[in-house]
């Protein structure tokens, strides 16, 4: 199967931003799935995984994290997780997460201190924030390549495998730059796909 008969799958946590990521993807002509986290998949069918935002339903929290570390461990594709979905990677590599005493709300100004590989070149980014937890260490498999004002971990990478969190919001693109986080990742996805064909 080449690469431009895949798909590249939405694990939905019930984000209110989701129909934004959809509109970004079909802007990009990009084909996609959605799942709900839990649902069966077979990963050789997808060119790349975005876990999105949203939260994880207080009766079915333990299972769905179970779930996630299972996926995190076994899969090779590329991962992109937002906000609570840079959580979730952060939780399966033995980050630290936390409560902020005031959360983030709206486009917010955010620094590289090192290039980051889905924003090459790139120092600093407007983007758009909506979260009250954060990440406040990255475990010893994540690496931090940004901070906002508020908040010290904004956009992670794992130092081997190619799953990257951003703890804002790519997909709003209202007066911000998030959606170059989106192009890159998929451009990402595709030449991985391209390397193993």
């Amino acid at each position: 199967m080449v690469y431009k008969e895949k798909n590249f799958l939405i694990l939905n946590n019930g984000s209110e931003t989701i129909d934004n990521l959809y509109l970004m993807l079909r802007e990009f002509n990009v084909k996609f799935e959605v799942k709900n986290p839990g649902q069966y998949f077979n990963p050789e069918n997808y060119l790349g995984i975005i876990i999105s935002g949203g939260f994880l339903p207080r009766n079915s929290y333990r299972e769905l994290l179970s779930w996630y570390r299972n996926l995190l461990s076994s899969t090779s594709l590329p991962i992109l997780g937002i906000c609570l979905g840079l959580r979730i990677l952060g939780y399966h590599y033995g980050a630290r997460i936390r409560r902020m005493g005031e959360g983030e709300n709206g486009v917010v100004k955010i620094f590289f201190h090192k290039d980051y590989p889905l924003a090459p070149g790139i120092k600093e980014l407007k983007v758009y924030e909506l979260h009250d937890y954060e990440l406040i260490s990255t475990g010893e498999s994540l690496e931090n390549y940004a901070s906002s004002e508020k908040c010290r971990i904004q956009a992670v990478k794992h130092k081997i495998k190619p799953q990257y969190g951003v703890q804002f919001h790519p997909e709003v693109n209202s007066n911000n730059d998030g959606k170059i986080i989106i192009k890159n990742f998929i451009k990402e996805c595709l030449r991985k796909t391209k390397e193993v064909s």
